[in-house]
């Protein structure tokens, strides 16, 4: 059998590296981007091929390309970063992606799979929430991921190439490295605290509803639509759970897990109080159900448990 070659930028992030892990073991060859000069592969990415990433640099970015089936992209300028420098996230999440998809229709690379973000339809995420739902994009991150959308959907509808775009919401699970840049999410953050202060300090409001999906999941979504080159006549797709939980709910699970594992209970605590009614939220996923056969697992226990003993684990050396 062939390997089908893909192109994962961010490949080293948080996501990035469990997708390259996942997608080696299901016998794909994938060529891991960072836009890092001085990145090395970690030992559980020694399968993967590793090259340097410029998004501002269409003519480095077309010789990644070539012989390339599939790009998956997520390299992006966080939340923080967009907020104080939003010209660069303007350069890097808007531009560079439109670079990114022009080189690909120049190497003729058969599929483009774009991560975005459930933020781009507006803050605080409430009620019924689908695809055909109005954006409403606040923040410079989230504006720019709408403005990469748009230049994706713009050559997906010209037939220039074929793709798809995804909209995830929270994904939660251990990263395969510990500096990956994700403790400050608030699942990781939580977990961390529960073992290292025995206590969850809430620092949003605790009646925010979020819906989270494991990385495990996510995994197995990005692999039926490379391999069934997924699109649709409006090819965006909302990547979650169905399943919403406050953060004050979220901190009782992993304060639960975590009496469960090491029989205590570790105290929650806010910084504010509630600002917010009891506004329910539902991250409609039944388009990406239906298109895959696919009932996605709402259970976090597993994914919450692994961020749990890895933080014991790392706790217990220091």
């Amino acid at each position: 059998m062939i390997k089908r070659k893909v192109l994962i930028t961010g490949g080293l992030g948080y996501l990035g590296g469990r997708l390259s892990r996942y997608l080696i073991e299901k016998n794909f060859e994938v060529i891991v981007g960072s836009s890092r000069q001085d990145a090395k592969l970690p030992s559980e990415l020694a399968k993967c091929s590793l090259t340097y990433i410029d998004l501002n640099n269409l003519q480095g970015l077309t010789e990644k390309c070539l012989g390339v089936d599939s790009v998956i992209h997520l390299a992006s300028v966080n939340a923080q970063i967009s907020q104080k420098d939003p010209i660069l996230a303007i350069h890097i999440n808007g531009i560079g992606t439109h670079n990114l998809i022009q080189a690909c229709i120049l190497c003729k690379v058969k599929y483009f799979l774009y991560f975005s973000t459930a933020h781009v339809y507006g803050a605080p995420l409430t009620g019924k929430v689908c695809e055909n739902t109005i954006s409403k994009p606040l923040d410079p991150y989230s504006i720019t991921h709408r403005l990469a959308e748009d230049f994706l959907l713009e050559a997906i509808n010209n037939k220039k190439i074929n793709g798809s775009v995804l909209r995830l919401s929270n994904s939660i699970g251990l990263p395969i490295t510990k500096n990956a840049y994700c403790w400050m999410l608030f699942i990781n953050d939580a977990c961390k605290q529960a073992v290292t202060k025995k206590h969850i300090l809430i620092n949003s409001d605790p009646n925010i509803e979020r819906d989270f999906i494991s990385i495990s999941s996510v995994c197995q979504v990005t692999e039926h639509f490379l391999i069934n080159e997924t699109t649709s006549e409006y090819p965006v797709f909302n990547v979650g759970s169905g399943a919403s939980f406050s953060l004050l709910q979220m901190a009782k699970i992993i304060a639960d897990r975590c009496e469960s594992l090491y029989k205590y209970c570790p105290k929650i605590i806010f910084s504010k109080e509630s600002t917010l009614k009891k506004n329910s939220f539902n991250y409609q996923v039944e388009k990406l159900t239906k298109e895959m056969n696919f009932t996605i697992d709402t259970n976090l226990h597993t994914s919450i448990d692994e961020i749990l003993k890895y933080c014991k684990s790392e706790n217990k050396k220091q």
